[in-house]
């Protein structure tokens, strides 16, 4: 075969950019350190690189975003618990002070200021927020848990009871007075069971329905009247009134059927024979063994400052600025509502802690009583000094002074039992407060090894970030120091090629003619 001058022209310019070629990708990887500037060089290790990407992404999703976001908002959550179940032991602590004999008049106002102070934080902890959005609300992160102001916003709830709300309270009838000039029967403690709901100053005019709540084979709700509200009272005061006069009560014992609302306190007081059916619904005891759905239906027609809002407790409607034209109407449905964050690959975890699981309305209220009662001793011991320097101050043997020792001796019946009354109110507050840091206790427990799995979970995917990085960069980037030597050789073979090229066309056929 004759080879001529412009074959082999050819063949060395072929040759030339083969060896160029390879020098420019080896040269391209030297200084990218990447072994693929564009898929079309190597479409097996582009693909990996796109499923390894991927799959990094979706890692660093998790470990650098939404496992840190979901440890910070549970670490809040495990703070503002922990800080609550402290101050309730230290109201478990005053309690344990308050039961016991000797309290000064200055001890008693004492321990009121301190657990009115108690109630309020209580509260103020609940309504605890990281990066603008509330722990304690579920759903609704962007409502704040109680009342910031006072309103006249009108709420008409449904709430579910339970057999904790069903509780004995004290009272005494036939007080005195300071400015009492004749002799009224003597004080009489009255022992009664009550139904109380989440909320006091409730609509007089609003009539409450109290009803069993079920549903029917296609799932239809069936509400039947449980018990028939028998007197209405405003105030308590007029409670105490018709106890006195007779009316719901002989002998200062609630009369069977008497189921008496009271609007100011926010409750029902029950005779012995409703209270024995409210009791027998809540735990089945009537009903096939089968405990009852319970539900109160009322109206509270103004909120104060610091009071739980209802909308994260209970189904209710509510009212805003109603009869103007910018009237507006929101409903709500009690509902589970726990914030989930997606942690690992179709694995969730809860994040939240629902207030109604423990910020209870109960607690509150608990702690206002608690202080009402207290204050009720404090004003008894005053009126009692009050009429005994009334009395004192008179001449012996005469028929005022004879009267005014009566009104005092009166006066001292009520204040030993309103001390008796605060005393078995501190022993029973005892036992309730410790019962709700338990709740408490509970619940950070269960936040605290909520917060260790995803740790662990974070543990395993940092070590597999670190795998699919190792991936990528085996897939993806070159030996640096292999790449200088075959870099290195790349350029010693170009110009030796350059060198034996050159020799090889310099002469041709006509050099010899």
């Amino acid at each position: 075969m004759r080879v001529t001058n412009l074959m082999m022209s050819n063949n060395a310019l072929y040759n030339l950019q083969k060896q160029e070629q390879r020098l420019n990708n080896l040269d391209q990887q030297y200084t990218t350190q990447k072994k693929i500037s564009s898929p079309s060089e190597d479409p097996i290790i582009a693909t990996r690189a796109l499923k390894l990407n991927t799959t990094y992404s979706e890692v660093s999703q998790y470990v650098d975003k939404n496992i840190p976001d979901a440890l910070a908002w549970m670490s809040m959550t495990q703070s503002a618990l922990d800080n609550t179940q402290s101050m309730l032991s230290g109201i478990y602590e005053k309690c344990v002070q308050g039961n016991t004999d000797g309290l000064s008049d200055t001890d008693r106002r004492a321990i009121a200021t301190t657990l009115a102070e108690y109630k309020d934080q209580i509260y103020q902890e609940g309504t605890s927020s990281y990066s603008g959005r509330f722990l304690f609300t579920g759903f609704k992160t962007d409502t704040n848990l109680v009342f910031t102001e006072d309103t006249n916003e009108k709420y008409t709830i449904s709430e579910g009871i339970s057999l904790d709300s069903v509780r004995s309270y004290s009272t005494v009838v036939n007080q005195t007075s300071a400015i009492d000039e004749d002799v009224q029967a003597v004080p009489v403690r009255v022992d009664y069971n009550r139904l109380r709901v989440g909320y006091d100053k409730l609509d007089y005019e609003y009539a409450p329905v109290i009803e069993t709540v079920n549903y029917d084979d296609e799932g239809n709700e069936v509400r039947d009247t449980l018990l028939s509200v028998t007197n209405s009272f405003e105030t308590y005061d007029d409670f105490i009134e018709a106890i006195e006069s007779g009316t719901i009560a002989t002998d200062g014992v609630l009369n069977t059927d008497v189921v008496a609302y009271i609007a100011d306190r926010g409750e029902f007081a029950l005779g012995d024979e409703a209270n024995i059916t409210l009791k027998a619904a809540l735990d089945g005891s009537n009903f096939d063994g089968v405990p009852q759905t319970v539900e109160v239906t009322y109206q509270k027609n103004s909120f104060e400052e610091n009071q739980l809002r209802p909308e994260h407790y209970f189904t209710c409607t509510r009212v805003v600025d109603e009869g103007l034209d910018t009237e507006k109407t929101y409903k709500y449905t009690k509902k589970e509502e726990e914030i989930k964050y997606l942690v690992n690959y179709n694995q969730q975890m809860t994040v939240n802690t629902q207030a109604k699981d423990c910020y209870t309305h109960n607690m509150g209220r608990d702690i206002g009583e608690l202080v009402d009662i207290v204050n009720n001793a404090i004003a008894a011991e005053e009126t009692m000094k009050e009429l005994e320097k009334n009395y004192q101050a008179l001449t012996e043997g005469t028929e005022e002074y004879e009267k005014a020792k009566q009104i005092y001796d009166n006066s001292v019946v009520e204040y030993e039992l309103k001390t008796k009354i605060m005393q078995e109110a501190f022993a029973e507050n005892e036992t309730r407060f410790q019962d709700y840091a338990v709740v408490f206790s509970n619940q950070a427990t269960d936040v605290g090894s909520r917060e260790q799995r995803i740790e662990l979970i974070k543990t395993r995917l940092e070590n597999q970030q670190a795998d699919v990085e190792q991936l990528q960069s085996d897939n993806i980037d070159v030996d640096l120091s292999e790449i200088i030597v075959r870099y290195t050789s790349a350029i010693d073979v170009y110009n030796a090629a350059l060198s034996a090229t050159s020799k090889s066309i310099v002469d041709t056929l006509l050099n010899y003619l």
